[in-house]
């Protein structure tokens, strides 16, 4: 049986919800800022990119969540919560595929996003334990923590995967 986190707890209340619903619009807009600035038209593909994580994110949860693998209490946050956390997570991933942008020219590139990965699975890794711990998340079906590492590493990958394929060609 999972129970609420302090945060999910404090995202119940009037308050919670309000400020990640501010939060989510602020970030969001203040991207789309940046995003629309003349002259940096290439930059939509970065939020396409991280937009298309987003929605992997939410199949994900939506698929293993309905299949009894996924459990958290955060399933049954009011609608506006969840949307807000979405936005959060498409403009976590756009800032991401910033970074990949940057590093990827960067002398090596691979092996520091390697290393990079590495750290992803392994606070993944920490973050399920200590959720497992404490009764904020559990998993069924025979799914362990390492599987969502990999869950994890892969939504960083789809998304720099969509990147590639969205982002303009030099002419």
């Amino acid at each position: 049986m999972v129970v609420d986190s302090p945060f999910t707890q404090f995202v119940r209340t009037p308050l919670g919800g309000a400020l990640v619903i501010a939060a989510s619009v602020a970030v969001t807009a203040a991207t789309l800022i940046w995003v629309s600035r003349r002259g940096h038209a290439d930059r939509w593909s970065r939020v396409v990119a991280g937009g298309i994580g987003a929605i992997f994110v939410a199949l994900l949860n939506a698929i293993l969540g309905g299949a009894g693998i996924w459990h958290a209490t955060a399933y049954t946050l009011p609608p506006a919560v969840l949307g807000s956390f979405l936005l959060i997570i498409a403009v976590l991933l756009t800032w991401m595929v910033v970074f990949y942008r940057w590093l990827r020219r960067r002398p090596h590139a691979r092996v520091v996003s390697a290393v990079l990965l590495a750290v992803v699975a392994i606070l993944t890794v920490l973050g399920d334990e200590s959720g497992l711990a404490r009764g904020y998340i559990a998993f069924g079906h025979g799914y362990t923590v390492w599987m969502d590492a990999l869950v994890a590493i892969a939504i960083f990958i789809v998304t720099v995967l969509t990147y590639e394929q969205v982002k303009p060609r030099k002419q």
